[in-house]
């Protein structure tokens, strides 16, 4: 295995330090200091598939009570607030109805890197990673994908483009997203989406909208009448 760095590693790398305090912060302190934190990270380095590090931490053995903690609250507190799904799990689908028949991946590489301003050196590894795709083999598709995707997003800017460019189907679908992570339930009623939607002028059939949902996972709140009181549903952090 080759170890020695290209000319975009040490391009990447510059970035990362000038772009980041927390990591000039880590090589100056603690990887600087340690001798087994150095022999950990070349050892991860010199992997032909190291392991993903989110977290400074995970490199070194304070890590070990983090994920402790982390594990004991993931098991009391559950994630899956929006009609039974994560949060995750609701903007992976509402990034695959704005993406349309555009490669998931691509889409939201455009999107991120149009939105940031500047590339950070994750979107930079993943434009590499477009093109070691790419490249090697020859394969035009994803190219074509990034061609539609930067057509897509420059039509998103605007809304009435927007709502053209996504399509009447997917559009309708992101607004049924959309409110369920404004309003995370057990539950959703069809009659509360059928509502929402009418409320942005679309109307869709209740029998549609069932479909969606069934498809998805979303859980239906399906107690037969009209509660006498609107369903509070308390906001979270995350999604706002």
């Amino acid at each position: 295995m080759n170890l020695r760095p290209t000319p975009q590693d040490r391009v990447l790398l510059q970035r990362l330090y000038r772009l980041s305090p927390e990591f000039r912060h880590w090589l100056q302190n603690d990887y600087a200091r340690s001798k087994i934190l150095r022999t950990r990270v070349d050892s991860i380095a010199r992997q032909s598939r190291p392991p993903a590090i989110a977290r400074f931490a995970e490199l070194t053995d304070d890590n070990g009570p983090w994920l402790v903690e982390t594990r004991r609250l993931k098991r009391r507190i559950t994630s899956r607030i929006y009609g039974g799904l994560t949060w995750s799990e609701v903007m992976r689908l509402l990034h695959q109805c704005q993406a349309g028949g555009v490669d998931l991946g691509v889409f939201l590489l455009v999107q991120d890197w149009r939105k940031s301003g500047e590339a950070s050196p994750a979107l930079m590894w993943a434009g590499l990673a477009l093109l070691d795709s790419v490249l090697p083999t020859g394969r035009r598709r994803l190219l074509r994908h990034l061609d539609q995707a930067l057509a897509f997003v420059r039509a998103y800017e605007d809304k009435a483009a927007r709502r053209s460019a996504v399509g009447y189907g997917d559009w309708w679908k992101s607004q049924v997203l959309l409110h369920i992570l404004r309003h995370p339930c057990d539950s959703y009623s069809t009659r509360e989406l059928k509502a929402q939607l009418g409320s942005l002028g679309l109307d869709i059939s209740a029998r549609d909208i069932r479909r969606f949902c069934t498809r998805h996972g979303i859980k239906r709140d399906m107690r037969a009448g009209r509660p006498s009181k609107p369903i509070k549903c308390k906001a979270t952090p995350g999604s706002q």
